[in-house]
């Protein structure tokens, strides 16, 4: 464990409460407790940022997790960009921050902070998980009221400046997927927007991180057609499925295909097709979690001992497959040329 967050938990852990983020109960305030502790403890190696807020006044954070080389070698230095929750629930965002607490506290991951830049955005609907936690478990939108009436929020994951409007028009504002009154409309998805192009010009991959499902996908959302970069995705994907079904025994198959074919139709203004417009090379959906699927199949059966942290281990083995795409030419040649 690095010191700086042996300290941090010697000086800050009460009798009772949870040591590691994984066990913790996920809020917004359990975001910011977690977040601010490291940047103060660990900031050698983090740098938590927050300039952006929801309608609700949440904040919305950066976290930098690098570990500084020599000037000339870090303006060149690769960056991976996680964004996480953007459509409501915690089950992502406990993601994300797990991936920010194995990266600051696992000596063993040094190696993934020297040679790699990770940015991340652990929390990118805070207003929607907060509703979805206390309120409506199903709830994906922010919580931005419309125009007029009762009617509340968008769909983030629709709201980005890519194909937005090749979909057919959402005229009920209630609904789940309501992609808003125009591209970018949204706090959220200006943040997220604006991260993207901050680092665009090292950065390697981009992954999205949502609720309820078992999966990665590649663009596009909003079409059959493929990207000129197909067989690199399908071969990267590939590689994180089979990670993900090696850790958790295949008890579901993690599954790997495009946005479009995932979907089984169009899904437009999605941030992975807006990404990939971006020339960020390799850039990716994973749904965690299961969510809905587990409970309709553990009214039948008992779910095994420990399947959830079978699921978590699964996913950062498949993310840390996305170090390996960078730093590994040997096994992934010519993967940015």
């Amino acid at each position: 464990m690095r010191s700086c967050y042996k300290k941090m938990l010697d000086q800050l852990l009460d009798g009772d409460e949870a040591s590691c983020i994984e066990d913790a109960s996920i809020g917004s305030s359990a975001v910011t407790v977690f977040l601010k502790a490291l940047n103060n403890f660990c900031g050698e190696v983090i740098n938590v940022t927050s300039d952006h807020t929801t309608f609700e006044v949440r904040n919305l954070y950066e976290v930098v997790i690098n570990k500084e080389v020599e000037k000339a070698k870090e303006d060149l230095k690769p960056v991976i960009i996680i964004d996480a929750g953007q459509q409501g629930g915690k089950e992502s965002v406990m993601l994300a921050l797990y991936v920010i607490e194995q990266l600051v506290a696992c000596n063993d991951n040094s190696e993934m902070i020297e040679k790699v830049k990770w940015v991340v955005l652990p929390s990118t609907n805070p207003d929607g998980m907060e509703f979805a936690r206390y309120l409506m478990p199903y709830w994906k939108k922010n919580l931005k009221p419309l125009d007029d009436g009762p009617r509340l929020g968008v769909d983030i994951s629709r709201n980005f400046d890519k194909e937005w409007n090749s979909c057919p028009e959402v005229e009920n504002k209630f609904s789940q997927i309501y992609p808003g009154a125009a591209a970018a409309s949204e706090n959220e998805t200006i943040f997220i927007q604006n991260a993207l192009k901050k680092y665009q010009k090292n950065a390697k991959i981009y992954l999205s991180i949502r609720r309820d499902g078992h999966s990665i996908a590649y663009p596009y959302g909003y079409s059959k057609t493929a990207p000129s970069n197909e067989a690199k995705l399908k071969r990267v994907a590939s590689e994180i499925a089979t990670r993900v079904n090696q850790k958790t025994n295949g008890i579901y198959l993690f599954v790997n295909t495009s946005i479009y074919e995932l979907e089984g139709k169009q899904y437009c203004g999605h941030s992975v097709d807006y990404a990939n417009d971006l020339g960020i090379p390799l850039c990716f959906e994973m749904r965690v979690f299961l969510e809905n699927n587990n409970k309709i199949i553990s009214k039948f059966h008992k779910m095994p001992r420990g399947f959830e942290a079978s699921l978590r281990n699964g996913y950062f083995s498949g993310i840390r497959e996305l170090y390996n795409v960078i730093v590994n030419q040997k096994k992934y040649p010519k993967m940015f040329d």
